[in-house]
């Protein structure tokens, strides 16, 4: 399991502009903790499109981003948690 980043923070900043810069595009999962909705999925090409995502949510939402290219998931996903 990954470690969950607050969305706001610089380590999660950071760790976001690299995954762009490196390994675009990049899948997003949006997931609803206790709110028994089902995951929603985008695919972003740019950080403007995943801001833009970011921008709707409420608190307690988390988004779990992970590159296209990498099929077996070896890096694992980046899991931010919106405050």
């Amino acid at each position: 399991m990954s470690r969950v980043l607050s969305a706001a923070s610089t380590e999660a900043k950071g760790a976001v502009a690299e995954l762009f810069e490196n390994t675009p595009p990049v899948l997003v999962e949006m997931r609803f903790p206790s709110a028994g909705a089902s995951p929603d999925w985008h695919l972003c090409e740019d950080e403007e499109q995943l801001k833009q995502i970011m921008e709707r949510l409420g608190p307690g939402a988390e988004l779990h981003l992970s590159s296209v290219w990498d099929l077996k998931n070896i890096k694992g996903a980046l899991c931010l948690r919106k405050k």
